[in-house]
């Protein structure tokens, strides 16, 4: 990692047993100082995908990327990193970076009903400036100093505790961004109905429910949610249902150290060949070869089953 700035404390977390992917989270407190500052955004850090900038003093800029995105304090920023992002402080800001593992930002999520729309804020930057809602630069600034301190002492639990801390930092984001707002009202019949049934997924794809079941939960007909899909996304349901499956699982064979066979345990699935059956259906080759594969690093192998859940509203 590359930091032109001093007197800034790094600390990082590098995961409990059955997290030995690298630091999935690393903490940075911006003290304040009398000179313009300038932080390499991108860190050597495998898996490290994510970050949070919190500006509590003064201004900034996010530079390196595809728009230059500019702080103004109380600002909160959430973004996926790229090469070359920066970002550069006036002298007398001060504030807080927190980069996270990928595996790290999609487990802080948890399967909850709200999961899947909070799911939407993760692969798009956001940027919240000079917000004046009472406490919540407070309970950000808790947040965040939880995690430094956590990633500093490393305690027992600090898996869930951290989880929960960035959960908490997410929803705020989420609010802030105005993606709350959107998704409780603008929505046409089919978007409202897609958006249901994609909560709905969120929380049942591991205990592969019928579409029938999704449809009698939805309350409409089986035919309708078909026809809801298949116009929207040109994708039946099945097809969506086995899309969000067949992402938990490449991503769980990448980024954790289960075995295959713990894989398929933890993805509902009654025995370890009709897992490998339907992952080599949906991906194209087998579980144990997209592993060996994804860890030589195959470019965008990671993308084969995730590109086309992302476009879920």
């Amino acid at each position: 990692m590359t930091v032109s700035a001093k007197g800034s404390e790094i600390t990082e977390y590098q995961g409990g047993p059955g997290h030995r992917l690298g630091a999935n989270v690393v903490a940075q407190r911006l003290e304040a100082a009398l000179y313009a500052r300038q932080f390499s955004l991108r860190i050597d850090r495998a898996g490290i995908t994510r970050c949070f900038i919190l500006l509590t003093g003064g201004a900034g800029e996010i530079l390196g990327g595809k728009v230059p995105m500019l702080l103004n304090a109380p600002a909160l920023a959430w973004l996926p990193v790229e090469t070359g992002h920066h970002l550069g402080i006036a002298a007398g800001s001060q504030g807080h970076i927190v980069w996270l593992s990928d595996q790290f930002a999609n487990n802080a999520l948890g399967d909850h009903a709200e999961s899947a729309q909070l799911r939407n804020l993760i692969d798009r930057p956001v940027v919240a400036n000079q917000f004046d809602k009472p406490g919540i630069v407070a309970e950000l600034e808790h947040c965040l100093a939880a995690v430094e301190r956590e990633t500093r002492e490393s305690e027992g639990g600090s898996w869930v505790y951290l989880s929960a801390q960035i959960a908490l930092i997410l929803v705020h984001c989420w609010r802030l961004s105005g993606l709350e707002e959107v998704s409780r009202q603008g929505h046409s019949t089919n978007s409202t109905t897609l958006l249901k049934f994609r909560n709905l997924v969120e929380i049942h794809f591991r205990d592969h429910w019928t579409i029938a079941q999704y449809a009698n939960a939805l309350g409409v007909p089986h035919d309708r949610l078909h026809d809801v899909c298949k116009r929207s996304l040109s994708r039946t349901p099945l097809q969506l249902v086995h899309e969000r499956l067949a992402h938990e699982a490449t991503r769980r064979l990448v980024r954790s150290g289960f075995t295959i066979e713990q894989v398929a345990a933890d993805l509902g699935f009654k025995t370890t060949t009709y897992f490998s059956r339907f992952f080599s259906r949906e991906i194209g080759m087998s579980p144990g070869r997209y592993r060996t594969e994804a860890a030589s690093n195959r470019p965008n192998l990671s993308q084969l089953a995730s590109d086309s859940y992302a476009d879920w509203p």
